[in-house]
């Protein structure tokens, strides 16, 4: 099967096992317990991504919620990672992961959009535990198309003062996270004949970052971690590329770790400094949706020839940089 019609050939059966098993609405919790609604009928089954399956990690909040909203809004049976637990990732500086509650929030918000979303508890850290957020995944939807690695952490720091837990904690969910993520889902999307890895990098992930050494080392890394991978199971019809966000609203971003980084005191302040660097748009930050827009692209047959880039979403910000 040639990249170019990957997706368009879909396994007929797999397509009407996932529309004819659709109860349009439902959520089906990681405690077995569902919610249903008649809307949405029609994007989940005329959108882009129709018929197929995503996984996305750190889906409670931010660019993960808003990736995982657009997928189920454009037809795909989503689900929906996230450790949701802010004390298995110690908080600094005003920064912590999701709770439960906000990992609730973010599906009951996705299933609005219609169609079926899995809400998996999982820690990206672990390799079993995304094995078995796979497994799920499968078991549930028939198969699985794409992943979406965009679990992600930060710890503010410079070079010098960073401490080996500081590096530590940040590389194991965002560089190992990726790496498990990946890796769990190779052998279904080789089973499949094809598939979309998809990993969430950043901006910093182009260039270096003042006080923020191992955030930004990681985010280097998930971009070659992209490359290598692209070239490894480009003849399995996969495609991996990653999103380098510009500065975005979300929770990572507007914490006080993130504001003090940039030498102010309020997120005004933030936008004040960053507006006049962006030349596209209204000088305000992106929001989560532009990110989850060139996610959908990624995962859908319009990208079928793409593999091994970092696709910059930064209203024009990577202008600048040298290559």
């Amino acid at each position: 099967m040639s990249s170019g019609n990957s997706f368009q050939t879909h396994d007929n059966a797999r397509r009407d096992f996932l529309r004819n098993s659709l109860i349009v609405g439902t959520v089906v919790s990681s405690s077995g317990m569902a919610n249903t609604s008649a809307e949405g009928r029609e994007a989940t089954t005329n959108g882009v991504l129709a018929g197929r399956v995503a996984l996305v990690t750190g889906a409670a909040r931010g660019i993960g919620r808003a990736i995982s909203e657009a997928y189920v809004r454009e037809g795909a049976a989503v689900a929906m990672v996230d450790l949701a637990d802010p004390d298995a990732v110690p908080p600094v500086d005003g920064y912590r992961t999701a709770n439960m509650q906000e990992f609730d929030e973010a599906v009951a918000a996705a299933v609005r959009f219609g169609g079926r979303v899995l809400k998996i508890q999982a820690d990206v850290r672990i390799p079993d535990e995304m094995g078995t957020a796979v497994e799920r995944a499968m078991s549930e939807f028939g198969g699985l198309d794409i992943v979406v690695a965009n679990a992600g952490c930060v710890r503010w720091h410079s070079f010098a003062e960073g401490t080996e837990l500081d590096w530590k904690s940040v590389f194991d969910v965002n560089v190992h996270g990726v790496f498990n993520s990946f890796k769990a889902a190779i052998p279904a999307l080789r089973q499949r004949g094809t598939g979309r890895l998809i990993a969430i990098s950043s901006i910093g992930g182009r260039q270096g970052v003042p006080g923020n050494g191992a955030y930004t080392s990681t985010k280097w890394a998930v971009i070659g971690l992209t490359k290598q991978a692209a070239l490894e199971l480009g003849p399995d019809n996969i495609t991996v590329n990653s999103i380098a966000p510009g500065p975005t609203d979300t929770p990572m971003y507007r914490s006080q770790g993130q504001i003090r980084s940039m030498g102010v005191t309020t997120s005004e302040d933030q936008d004040r400094i960053i507006g006049p660097m962006l030349p596209l748009g209204d000088l305000s930050v992106l929001e989560p949706k532009a990110i989850a827009d060139a996610a959908v692209f990624l995962a859908s047959e319009a990208a079928s020839s793409i593999s091994g880039i970092s696709l910059d979403v930064a209203r024009g910000y990577n202008a600048s940089y040298t290559a």
